[in-house]
C-alpha cells in the first residue's frame, strides 16, 4: 500500500539538507578563506610562534684620518635583558630586580614591572652596558643558577681622540645613525646592512636547544678615508683655542687648513668644541655664559640647549661673517688680471677720503691709519691695508667687472664641501650695487660668506689660478682595504693667470717680512704670504663719528711657504674684547704658529736670510761629564759663549739643562767644574711691553738666557713696537743664571683697515 509522505515531514528536510549545504559551504569557504587566501598571514604567525628571531646589528664604518689613524671606531657593549616567561619563582624576580637594579643604576619598580609581564620572553633592562659590568652580571648569574636574565652584544660609537675634529667628524644618536658632521653627511654608507639569525622556541617562548634554522650574515658599512692629519688638526685646535682664550673672544673662534692645491682639508677647527663621546655635555666655558641663569629654571635649560646647539655647529662651513680686509686680496687679484692697473700705480689715502655718489653728494670713508696714507703704490698700500686705496682701485675694475670675479671666485654658490650645513655667501644683487657698495666691498665690508667660502678663494691665488671644491672624504674602503669609491672632486675653473697669482703672492709675502699689516704672521725660515682682516659686525661698515665701540671680527688668511706653496690657512676670533680687536694682533700670531709648526712637521726645508743666521736658534747639547776642553770645544763649534764655575777639569752640573733651545748670538752657557755647584739665583723681570731689544737686554744684564717668539723678524725700522706680552717663566720668580725665559713678542702698531 502506498503512503503518501505528510509534506510537513519533507519540509522539514528540505530545511536540513539546505541547511546542511548552506554550513557546509561556509566551512569550506572559510578552510579556502583561511588555507588558501590567508596562508602566508597565519603560516608567519605559526612561525613566529614557534621561532625567535634576534637582529646582528652590522659594523659601522670606521672613520680614518688621511694616514689611516682611526678616528671613530666601534666598541663592544652588551645589551642586559629579562625573560619574564623565563623566570621561576618570586624569589628569583625579587633577586633579579634588586641586583640590576644596583649594578646598572636603574629604578627597581621599573625592572619589576617589566618581570610581571610573564608572557613577554624580552625585556630590555639597559641598553650599551660595559663589558665589565657584563661580566660582573654573568659571574651573578652562575652563581645564582639564573638563566632569565640574557646579554646580547652591541656596538658602541667611540671617538679615541674624545674632542679631535669634534664640529668635522660629529656624532651618532641612540639609534646609531648619525646627527652631525661626516657621521651625518655618509650615514648611509657607514651604516651597513644588519644580519639576523632565527631559531627554535617552545610554547613559552624559550629557547629550545636545537641548532638555528637560518642564518643571514651582517654586512659592515664602509669606512672613510679622510684627508684630516691628525697631527695638523692638533696643531690647528691648539691655536684655536688659544685664539679663544687669549682674545676673550665673546662669541667662538675657528680655522682651516687646506691643501691649496686639491683642495683637501688637512684640519678645520672650532672652539668650544665638545667631547665627541659625551657630546651633549657643556665644557668650563660655558660657566660664564650661563651665570645670568638659576640653574634649574626653564632660561637655564633653553641657555644651556641653545649653548650645546651653538657648540656642535661647524662654524668654518655654516657661519657667515664679514671677510675685511682678507677680501682685498680678491680686489688686487681682479685689478692685477684685468690690467685696470698695476702694482706700481700710485693712489692718494686722505683723512678723511670721500666717496663721489653724485655731482652734489659724497660720503665719507676713513682709512685706519688716521692722517692718511698719503700717496702711495698699490703695491705699498695693500701691504699697509689703506681702504682708500682699494676703493679707488676698485673703481678702475669697475662694477660689471668686480661683480663677474664676486661670482667666479664662489662668493654667491656653496662651496659643494662634502658636510652637512654649508652656509651660503650673501652678495649685493648686481643691481643694487652702485659705486658705494662697490667701494665697500673692494675691503671686504656690508657682504657675508663663510670662512671655507673665504679660503677656498684664496687657494686660488697660492695654487696659480684655479678654484679647486674643498673636500673631506678622500675615498670609501672596505674592511680589507679595497677602494669601494672614490671621493676626489675635480677643480671647478681657472679664474685669474698664474702670472697674476705669483705677483699678488710677491706683494704679501713682502709685506709679511717686513713692516705691512700682516708681520705678526712672520715665521722665522719660511717665505709667508699673508692678509689679516678685521670687519665691524654692523649692518654698514661705516666707522661712526664718535668712535663708538662696535662688535668685531678679527682673522688671518695666509699660505705656505710662498715660493711653492703647500697649505693655506685661516684663523677667525668672532667678537675679540682683549686689549685690541684688530686680526693683525687676534689671529695672525696663532697663524704664524700654527704655520711654522706645520711646515716643520711637513719636512718643509726652512731657508734663513743672513739676518736670520745671526739669530738662530740652537738646541744645547749634554756637556756634564765631559772635560773642560771637550765642552768648550764642542760649545765653541756651535758657535756658544760659555762661562766656566769651579777649578775643576770635568763638567758636574750646567744650565740651560740638555735640551734647551736658546739664540747662537746671545746665549750663554754656564758649566760647573768640580766642588761648585749653582748656588747663586736672580729674579726674573717683568717684561710685559718691552720691545725686543729691550727684553734681551734686561735679561743679559740679569745672566739670563732669552728666546724669541712670535714677531721677531730681524729688521730694527719697528723693532719698538714689537712688544713683549708674555713670558715663560712668571716675573718675580727666583731662577740660576743662564736659565732660558721664552718671550713672545706682537707687533701692537699692526692694524688692517676693514
Amino acid at each position: 500500500m502506498f503512503i503518501k509522505p505528510d509534506k510537513t515531514i519533507l519540509k522539514r528536510g528540505m530545511f536540513v539538507l539546505i541547511g546542511a549545504v548552506l554550513l557546509w559551504g561556509v566551512l569550506i569557504f572559510r578552510l579556502f578563506w583561511l588555507q588558501v587566501v590567508k596562508y602566508d598571514y597565519y603560516h608567519k604567525l605559526v612561525i613566529d610562534n614557534i621561532t625567535a628571531s634576534y637582529e646582528i646589528p652590522a659594523a659601522r664604518g670606521i672613520i680614518y684620518d688621511c694616514n689611516m689613524t682611526e678616528l671613530a671606531i666601534n666598541t663592544t657593549v652588551k645589551r642586559v635583558f629579562i625573560a619574564p616567561n623565563e623566570i621561576k619563582s618570586s624569589e628569583e624576580k625579587e633577586l633579579v630586580a634588586r641586583y640590576l637594579s644596583e649594578i646598572l643604576e636603574v629604578d627597581y619598580d621599573k625592572i619589576i614591572e617589566k618581570a610581571n609581564k610573564t608572557w613577554r620572553a624580552d625585556e630590555t633592562i639597559k641598553n650599551y652596558v660595559s663589558l665589565e659590568i657584563a661580566d660582573q652580571i654573568t659571574a651573578f648569574l652562575t652563581e645564582n643558577k639564573i638563566t632569565s636574565v640574557h646579554l646580547q652584544d652591541q656596538t658602541l660609537r667611540y671617538y679615541p681622540f674624545d674632542t679631535l675634529a669634534s664640529q668635522v667628524i660629529g656624532f651618532t644618536g641612540s639609534e646609531g645613525s648619525g646627527l652631525y658632521g661626516l657621521e651625518l653627511q655618509y650615514n648611509e654608507y657607514l651604516t651597513g646592512v644588519s644580519g639576523k639569525i632565527i631559531t627554535s622556541v617552545n610554547a613559552r617562548g624559550g629557547s629550545i636547544p636545537t641548532k638555528y634554522e637560518s642564518y643571514t650574515e651582517s654586512e659592515s658599512g664602509y669606512n672613510l678615508v679622510t684627508t684630516i692629519d691628525y697631527k695638523m688638526q692638533s696643531i690647528l685646535e691648539e691655536q684655536v683655542m688659544r685664539t679663544y682664550y687669549d682674545n676673550d673672544a665673546q662669541s667662538r673662534t675657528c680655522g682651516i687648513i687646506m691643501d691649496c692645491n686639491t683642495g683637501a682639508i688637512r684640519a678645520m677647527a672650532t672652539y668650544p668644541n665638545f667631547d665627541l663621546n659625551n657630546p651633549a655635555i657643556l665644557g668650563d666655558w660655558a660657566a660664564a655664559k650661563l651665570a645670568a641663569y638659576v640653574p634649574g629654571s626653564d632660561d637655564y635649560s633653553e641657555a644651556q640647549s641653545a649653548l650645546r646647539l651653538q657648540m656642535w655647529n661647524n662654524m668654518p662651513v655654516s657661519t657667515l661673517y664679514e671677510p675685511g680686509s682678507t677680501f682685498k686680496i680678491i680686489t688686487a687679484s681682479i685689478g692685477l688680471e684685468e690690467g685696470a692697473f698695476t702694482d706700481s700705480t700710485l693712489f692718494t689715502c686722505t683723512d678723511p677720503f670721500y666717496v663721489p655718489l653724485s655731482s652734489t653728494a659724497r660720503q665719507k670713508v676713513r682709512c685706519w691709519h688716521y692722517g692718511g696714507h698719503g700717496t702711495v703704490t698699490f703695491r705699498r698700500g695693500l701691504q699697509q691695508s689703506c681702504n682708500p686705496t682699494l676703493m679707488q682701485a676698485s673703481w678702475l675694475i669697475g662694477k660689471d667687472t668686480f661683480y663677474k670675479y664676486v661670482q667666479a671666485f664662489g662668493f654667491t654658490a656653496k662651496t659643494g664641501i662634502d658636510l652637512p650645513g654649508e652656509g651660503k655667501g650673501i652678495f649685493f644683487a648686481y643691481s643694487n650695487m652702485n659705486i658705494l657698495e662697490l667701494s665697500i666691498a673692494s675691503f671686504g665690508q656690508t657682504f657675508k660668506t663663510t670662512p671655507l667660502q673665504e679660503l677656498t678663494a684664496i687657494c686660488t691665488i697660492a695654487n696659480g689660478g684655479t678654484l679647486v671644491t674643498p673636500y673631506v672624504v678622500s675615498k670609501m674602503v672596505d674592511d680589507e682595504g679595497n677602494t669601494i669609491r672614490d671621493c676626489t672632486p675635480q677643480p671647478k675653473r681657472t679664474i685669474i693667470s698664474e702670472k697674476t697669482a705669483n705677483l699678488v703672492t710677491e706683494i704679501l709675502t713682502e709685506g709679511v717680512s717686513t713692516d705691512g699689516a700682516a708681520k705678526n704672521a712672520y715665521v722665522k725660515g719660511y717665505k709667508i704670504a699673508a692678509k689679516t682682516g678685521t670687519s665691524e659686525k654692523t649692518e654698514v661698515a661705516l666707522r661712526d663719528e664718535e668712535g663708538n665701540t662696535v662688535l668685531r671680527t678679527g682673522s688671518c688668511v695666509a699660505f705656505g711657504p710662498s715660493d711653492d706653496p703647500q697649505i693655506a690657512m685661516i684663523i677667525i676670533c668672532d667678537e675679540p674684547s682683549g686689549e685690541s680687536v684688530f686680526g693683525s694682533v687676534t689671529a695672525a700670531p696663532y697663524v704664524a704658529s700654527a704655520m711654522g709648526d706645520i711646515l716643520r712637521y711637513m719636512n718643509v726645508d726652512p731657508v734663513y736670510s743672513e739676518a736670520e743666521l745671526a739669530d738662530m736658534e740652537v738646541n744645547v747639547s749634554s756637556y756634564t761629564g765631559l772635560s773642560v776642553a771637550e765642552a768648550t770645544a764642542a760649545l765653541n763649534q756651535k758657535g756658544l759663549t760659555y762661562k766656566i764655575y769651579g777649578d775643576g777639569t770635568t763638567v758636574t752640573q750646567q744650565i740651560p739643562k740638555s735640551g734647551s733651545t736658546v739664540i747662537q748670538g746671545s746665549a750663554v752657557i754656564v758649566l760647573y767644574t768640580g766642588t761648585e755647584a749653582p748656588t747663586e739665583s736672580v729674579t726674573v723681570p717683568d717684561l710685559t711691553g718691552y720691545s725686543i731689544t729691550g727684553a734681551t737686554d734686561t735679561l743679559t744684564r740679569k745672566g739670563l738666557n732669552i728666546l724669541l717668539k712670535g714677531a721677531v723678524q730681524s729688521y730694527t725700522s719697528t723693532d719698538s713696537y714689537a712688544q713683549a706680552v708674555s713670558q715663560s717663566i712668571p716675573a718675580g720668580t727666583r731662577v740660576t743664571p743662564g736659565t732660558v725665559v721664552t718671550v713672545e713678542f706682537r707687533f701692537t702698531d699692526a692694524m688692517d683697515g676693514g
